[in-house]
């Protein structure tokens, strides 16, 4: 259905850390995830010509704005595109038949001079397996890619008008603007500009021992900053916006908050690969269709059921508690284990979780780490897992548990925080500081087979939350 809006006011949607993410990194996470889904949704329903993006530019009075129809047709999801358009050189974007190794840098590097000496040498053979061929491995050299933005930006204070809103979706304590005395926020809002900050989660603060370094106080200091320039606060769940009235009190302050929870959907399809379009296997061969194009190792985990975990790996993900519930699990003869696969970057604090990996050999391959997966990867892990895992101390909102759900996948899932918001009544609880209430939820998913098709199929009749939906509620506070 159409969406119908009295005055078309602009909406500039920011991305200062977006930009500075995708430069470092080819896969998203969970913040980034949101934004580029939450760009898309708005622009399914607003006029490109008033969606904009923005980013900070060279100093913090410096606001860059740019519109959002620079993206199509690729749209945001299509980080290559978003790249470009943002002026930005991603260190790690795909080179063909590099795929798998965009989070292993040194096996990129060396694979990278192996295709080098290969296209130097003529082997063409060497390409045509990997269904590539010179010219095309040649061509996507950095070398030979520009990165210089074909795209002019403009000064926001020359596109903002009083009324048109910045909607800030990002990790904006990343962004070194705010702790000028004066910046681009406060220049907007003399403009009559408004601003919309939705707040991810006040983990940094509430628990700051899951957190590395100095990064809580430097949180603390931005969330702080943010109530002289905000004119609503977006929360991504009623946890969260618990917490965030809890941290307005305490501040003696009163600010809006509306809550926006997010969405409960699968990853985007991967676009076909030509050389399986061109090719058209008959039904008995469905695994070939669909695994033929994955790295080999991600492959082979069909080999033996498994859980899956998917997020950073930090410490607020309580991955040694988990890990050690399957230690556990593996001595009891009773029980059919299967693995238990941890998708996700490495993250922090994870000195436990790794001792024991090492200790151990991975518990004896019992355990498996899929670092840095494409969505590709990680669409194919969740189609064939038994069922998901999230035992987290703490979330914002649970974007693996939603992800998993809209597979049809049920899981065990902390009865903290946001949680529950997300699973409702289609998944196991557990209280993630306690070992055997985790071990509990596991073996009931694994051990009682009816169980999980129970929950399954109340996953079946749900009706998910999509990040139409969220964009939708968005337009609603904003547009």
């Amino acid at each position: 259905l159409a969406m119908a809006f009295s005055h078309m006011t602009k909406i500039i949607v920011d991305v200062t850390e977006l930009r500075n993410y995708i430069s470092k990194h080819a896969q998203l996470s969970g913040i980034q995830r949101v934004m580029v889904m939450l760009i898309e949704a708005l622009a399914a329903h607003y006029p490109h010509d008033k969606l904009w993006l923005g980013y900070c530019g060279s100093d913090e009075n410096d606001y860059r704005v740019l519109p959002y129809h620079f993206l199509a047709p690729e749209g945001a999801t299509d980080l290559q595109k978003l790249a470009q358009v943002l002026g930005v050189a991603s260190t790690k974007m795909h080179r063909p038949s590099l795929e798998g190794y965009v989070e292993k840098p040194v096996k990129r590097i060396i694979h990278t001079i192996l295709r080098d000496l290969n296209a130097k040498a003529g082997n063409a053979d060497h390409f045509r397996k990997r269904n590539l061929t010179i010219e095309e491995w040649q061509a996507s050299s950095p070398r030979r890619v520009s990165h210089t933005s074909a795209f002019e930006t403009q000064a926001a204070a020359k596109v903002c008008a009083p009324g048109d809103w910045v909607v800030l979706l990002d990790a904006g304590w990343l962004d070194p603007s705010w702790n000028a005395a004066e910046n681009w926020r406060d220049n907007l809002r003399e403009r009559g500009v408004k601003i919309a900050l939705l707040v991810h989660d006040l983990i940094q603060i509430q628990n700051p021992e899951y957190i590395s370094g100095t990064d809580p106080m430097r949180f603390y200091k931005w969330i702080l900053s943010t109530l002289r320039n905000t004119d609503l606060y977006l929360a991504n769940s009623q946890a969260t916006a618990k917490d965030l009235r809890a941290f307005l009190t305490s501040h003696e302050a009163e600010r809006e908050i509306a809550v926006l929870p997010l969405a409960q959907e699968a990853l985007p399809r991967p676009s076909t690969p030509a050389a399986e379009a061109d090719t058209l296997i008959p039904a008995p061969y469905d695994t070939l269709t669909t695994t033929w194009d994955l790295d080999e190792n991600i492959r082979a985990l069909l080999k033996w059921p498994f859980v899956l975990c998917v997020g950073t790996m930090e410490a607020r993900k309580n991955l040694w508690a988990l890990a050690q519930v399957w230690d556990q699990l593996r001595g009891t003869p009773d029980v059919r284990l299967p693995k238990l696969v941890f998708a996700g970057r490495r993250g922090w604090l994870n000195a436990d979780f790794d001792a024991l990996m090492q200790a151990t050999g991975r518990l004896g391959g019992w355990v498996e780490i899929c670092e840095g997966p494409t969505d590709q990867e990680l669409d194919f892990l969740y189609r064939h897992c038994l069922f998901t895992v999230t035992p987290s101390f703490y979330e914002g909102w649970g974007l693996p548990i939603g992800e998993g759900l809209s597979y049809g996948k049920t899981g065990v899932v902390s009865q903290t925080s946001s949680m529950p918001e997300v699973g409702g009544d289609m998944v196991e609880y557990c209280d993630p500081y306690d070992l055997s209430s985790i071990k509990a939820a596991c073996v009931k998913l694994i051990a009682d087979p009816d169980h999980r098709v129970s929950l399954e199929a109340k996953i079946a009749k749900a009706t998910m939350r999509s990040w139409d939906d969220v964009g939708r509620d968005l337009l609603k506070l904003v547009a």
